[in-house]
């Protein structure tokens, strides 16, 4: 094979992680005795290579290189334990073996990417080669480049003395599978480009070295790295190429984002599974496949026990017996994934499959985060979220975990600051699901899980302050001063307040005054109330500027009740809805409050529009019924109010105005005997054209309602002849032979069948 390449330099073609591999580098390197190891990956992760060594770091990890002036264009290279560059790195720190990445830098692959996507920069990207396995595995007779390398590599392990010839093996397959790839012209300049910077490393590692120089990379990368060169040829190659500054440092992984099914296209199928081989080869008897397949199959059955299925011990030894017969039926030498997972679905989940997939994220993905040591130089929000998640406990994790906060104590309340702070700065760790669970508002239920993401909102959110705390209050007060909306201003505050950022809340309620001030918009001001109002909630939990906060609700209450009758006028359809839902929550805030002087100013508002023939007619709708649900308004003038705006009127005025009057709910009217015999009255006084126009109105009004409301609403009107209106006695469906006549366009209405029982 003709070469360029100096005899002293050995090429080790690897699969990322692969176990396999991982146990052929080692063997490979302890034959070869290299004076100089090169890796596959950026040269600005040259000094981060020495903290391999230290005890506090636990893979999964990776390295996160970002744009200095965007963190936001990163790129990630993750290792697990049993990756073959991370065995790699180790192996030259034991032996005190000089180390280098050599791949191209990734200030010019994110400058590249940067360039192609200027507005939307790809994010969270890591670093691949192409897969040209599936030739091969086709050519071998496998089903895919998964299971022939596997069968080849993987779950082989190699033997003693035999590393150094099965590379040359892996050398002269891969490069023939090469040889037939057709990359596009794009694609085959950027393999040109990141192998010439390869081989201008491993020219100055060779000069820099008198004895054997390792180089483990990707096979596909190993025919490209002998291509003949000279060092100036590689060099007018990538001269003039954008360059851009990049930071880099060690960040948590999981085995979640090491698996291919999440998108990763350097990942694999199952890492549980290959951290299982993995141990198996990292001992140093190595077990035999009796013992290799037991292992396995105790685990299972361990973990479907957790999950409450009845998995025995003699269960899991037929499953372990299974896997062997299995692989000896299809001539392997060790049980394969395969052969593993159909002796648990037949032995341990008798066939079924349900019970296999509540534990295939636990052994064959895996859930395991893992871990930075101290020694390793962080960002500075990264390490004070560190010193957060040793302060409350809070350990992160690769599945979802929901946990329940007392507020009330301590511990409670610093995980709930926490949480909330992180979510200022858009680190979603954790998801709010219920505020107010439990007993009263002392309570939050969260979902939390991590993921590597989170690492690069943290390093953009650096722009904000060096601390979560100063991080979060700094983003709360740039979002509140670019705001102009006075519902979002509220949210500011009250996530502010929930997030113990007294200041941030301070400045917050200051823009937000000046905003309301001159807003013209009525229902933004009535949709920020409700939030102000329930944060009050909380007091007795968090220490909160009360006084501030009431003045604050009160001066917008005044001023939603001195506008929200012009403000109701003239409003077309989509407006009026949004306006009647923003009263709603306004109505409901104020009940809360507890404001008699507001509330009654309320009252007089909502009895003024209710004869403004100005006013929406949702709104109006809406209007009486408050009155009404208040006891505010006496039945008879309900009745005469409701009588005025649903008579006389174009069907779309009534059906607007019933819209809104029957707004929150089936309970409402099926709870109410006088509601329901005012919308009955209506419906049986309508004219026939008139009815058939106010159909459309009528069902949407009605949407809402579920299917036992609707049954519930037929019981009550079948019984009409027990009702007596505030106008005369409906007579009985048997009697009145113009509403039985019309009893089968009711139940078509209210979307029941005639045959469903009552």
């Amino acid at each position: 094979m003709s070469s360029s390449l100096d005899e002293r330099v050995r090429l080790l073609g690897i699969r990322h992680h692969g176990p396999g591999s991982a146990a052929l580098v080692r063997q490979a390197l302890d034959a070869l005795k290299p004076d100089c190891v090169l890796i596959e990956g950026p040269p600005e992760a040259d000094d981060l290579i020495r903290f391999v060594a230290t005890p506090g770091m636990k893979p999964p990890v990776a390295i996160l290189l970002h744009v200095v002036e965007d963190s936001s264009a990163a790129t990630f290279m993750p290792f697990a334990e049993f990756s073959p560059e991370w065995q790699a790195m180790s192996w030259a720190l034991e032996h005190g073996c000089d180390t280098h990445f050599c791949d191209w830098p990734a200030a010019v692959s994110l400058a590249d990417r940067l360039a192609k996507e200027p507005e939307t920069p790809a994010v969270l990207k890591v670093e691949h080669d192409p897969d040209p396995l599936d030739q091969l595995a086709e050519a071998a007779g496998y089903s895919d480049g998964e299971a022939f390398w596997n069968a080849l590599i993987e779950q082989y392990g190699g033997a003693a003395g035999q590393a150094v010839e099965i590379f040359h093996s892996i050398e002269a397959a891969m490069t023939e599978t090469r040889g037939m790839q057709q990359l596009s012209e794009a694609a085959a300049l950027k393999e040109a480009r990141r192998e010439a910077f390869m081989r201008i490393r491993i020219r100055e590692a060779v000069k820099a070295h008198a004895g054997n120089i390792a180089v483990v990379c990707g096979a596909w990368h190993l025919s490209g790295l002998r291509e003949p060169s000279t060092n100036s040829a590689d060099r007018a190659l990538i001269k003039d190429l954008p360059r851009i500054k990049i930071n880099a440092t060690w960040v948590p992984w999981t085995d979640s984002r090491l698996s291919a099914f999440n998108g990763y296209g350097a990942g694999v199928i199952s890492p549980g599974w290959y951290r299982h081989l993995w141990n198996l080869y990292g001992v140093a008897t190595s077990p035999g496949p009796e013992e290799f397949a037991a292992v396995w199959q105790a685990r299972t059955a361990s973990l479907l026990r957790e999950e409450g299925f009845a998995a025995s011990t003699a269960s899991a030894i037929e499953a372990a017996r299974l896997a062997l017969g299995l692989a000896a039926m299809r001539e392997l030498s060790l049980p394969g994934l395969a052969e593993m997972r159909d002796a648990t679905l037949s032995a341990l989940c008798h066939g079924e499959v349900a019970a296999l997939m509540l534990v295939e994220q636990k052994l064959y993905v895996g859930e395991r985060v893992g871990e930075i040591s101290d020694d390793v130089p962080q960002m500075p929000l990264a390490r004070d979220l560190a010193q957060w998640q040793k302060k409350t406990r809070l350990k992160p994790e690769d599945i979802d975990v929901e946990i329940k906060l007392d507020l009330r104590s301590d511990a409670g309340s610093l995980r709930s600051t926490l949480l909330h702070r992180l979510t200022l700065i858009k680190v979603h760790w954790g998801r709010l699901l219920d505020a107010e669970a439990g007993r009263g508002t002392f309570r939050e239920i969260w979902t939390i899980r991590w993921i590597p993401e989170l690492s690069v909102s943290l390093a953009e959110a650096l722009i904000y302050g060096v601390t979560i705390e100063q991080a979060a209050g700094n983003a709360t007060r740039d979002k509140a001063k670019a705001s102009s909306s006075v519902t979002e201003l509220a949210e500011l505050v009250r996530s502010a307040l929930v997030a113990d950022l007294p200041d941030a809340a301070t400045d917050c309620i200051t823009q937000l005054q000046t905003v309301a001030a001159r807003a013209s918009d009525l229902t933004d001001v009535m949709n920020a109330v409700g939030p102000l109002v329930r944060v009050l909630r909380y007091g007795s939990a968090r220490k909160l500027p009360e006084e501030a906060l009431r003045a604050l609700i009160a001066s917008l209450g005044v001023e939603v009740n001195a506008g929200v009758r012009t403000g109701s006028h003239a409003l077309d359809a989509e407006t009026a809805i949004k306006h009647v839902k923003a009263m709603r929550g306004f109505d409901e805030a104020l009940s809360l409050f507890d404001d008699n002087a507001l509330t009654r100013n309320w009252w007089q508002q909502l009895a003024a529009m209710v004869e403004d023939d100005q006013v929406a007619p949702a709104v109006a709708g809406l209007s009486l019924r408050r009155l009404h649900d208040v006891s505010n308004m006496e039945p008879d003038r309900v009745a005469a109010d409701f009588s005025r705006q649903m008579s006389g009127h174009a069907p779309q005025h009534s059906g607007a105005f019933l819209e809104g009057f029957l707004s929150g709910g089936s309970e409402v009217i099926l709870h109410d005997r006088l509601l329901l015999q005012l919308v009955d009255t209506w419906l049986c006084e309508l004219a026939e054209q008139d009815f058939i126009e106010a159909l459309p109105l009528l069902r949407r009004s009605m949407s809402g309602f579920d299917g036992v409301s609707r049954r519930r609403l037929m019981e009550q009107v079948k019984t009409a002849r027990n009702f007596v209106t505030a106008t005369r006695t409906v007579d009985a469906p048997e009697d009145n032979a113009a509403f039985a006549q019309a009893l089968p366009l009711l139940y078509q209405i209210l979307g029941i069948s005639l045959e469903e029982p009552l």
